[in-house]
């Protein structure tokens, strides 16, 4: 599975999930780090821009970029919106997604968390919808995420089939991520995971099961409102694949929480 990924520092509010389920409709994301909400009505603005398919030929290669916004509903629920923009074949071919979805932590613990999400898109190549609910488990060795910590994502996107019959279905399948995190340095993470997926129903030309490929993400945090991002996917080939590689690099900037100003 081709990919990329984003992913957020700790000391910063996270969205780090919302790439990966877009995955289906864009040229694949996989997303590395854990997701957690934002604070009450503060705003969360994220910028990415990278390159997929470094390595394959020229018209498999795309370049994209994406912006979203988040928004702190309540106390461990938060909503979000975003556009992600994609080029392939020497920019002669353009497609857009279009995003939206809301998280939550229904169980908090200081090691262990549990995470909720449901996403909805619409666009990209295929111009279809995919809604992809989503659960993450959290393991943090630090209640405030300052060491190290382990994370397992399983999304299960539901999106529509079209055929050269004329007939048309919906179908699902199985998304499974295990990563790790590791605190360096106040302000420096070091990201690690692997990803893989699972079609019990797949189509002429798709595997039953791909073996995806690992992700890594070094994040910086240079001050208490803007965090620079770096990450690099590579793909694990199968069946006479090529190796490949896709780069991304952003910022997340934080603004402050109009409702916690309040007098």
């Amino acid at each position: 599975m081709r990919g990329r990924s984003l992913a957020i520092d700790g000391s910063l509010c996270r969205l780090a999930a919302v790439l990966a389920f877009v995955s289906a409709l864009t040229a694949g994301v996989s997303a590395s780090d854990t997701m957690e909400t934002f604070d009450v009505g503060a705003t969360d603005v994220e910028f990415y821009t990278g390159a997929d398919g470094l390595g394959l030929p020229s018209d498999e290669r795309a370049a994209f970029g994406d912006m979203m916004l988040g928004y702190g509903l309540v106390e461990r629920i938060s909503a979000y919106f975003g556009t992600t923009l994609e080029g392939s074949g020497a920019f002669a071919d353009g497609s857009s997604t279009h995003y939206l979805g809301l998280f939550g932590t229904p169980f908090d613990t200081n090691h262990l968390d549990l995470d909720l999400q449901l996403d909805m898109a619409s666009g990209g190549p295929e111009q279809r919808l995919e809604i992809r609910p989503a659960l993450e488990l959290n393991v943090d060795e630090d209640p405030e995420m300052r060491t190290w910590g382990l994370y397992l994502r399983t999304p299960l996107p539901v999106y529509g089939r079209k055929f050269q019959t004329g007939e048309r279905h919906a179908t699902f399948h199985l998304e499974s991520t295990l990563g790790t995190y590791v605190q360096l340095a106040d302000g420096h993470q070091l990201l690690a995971e692997y990803d893989m997926a699972f079609h019990p129903d797949p189509q002429d030309g798709e595997r039953r099961t791909d073996v995806g490929g690992a992700a890594f993400g070094y994040n910086v945090a240079v001050s208490d409102e803007i965090e620079l991002i770096t990450q690099a996917f590579v793909d694990i080939p199968q069946a006479g694949d090529q190796v490949s590689v896709s780069l991304m690099a952003g910022l997340i900037a934080t603004l402050p929480s109009a409702v916690g100003a309040r007098p």
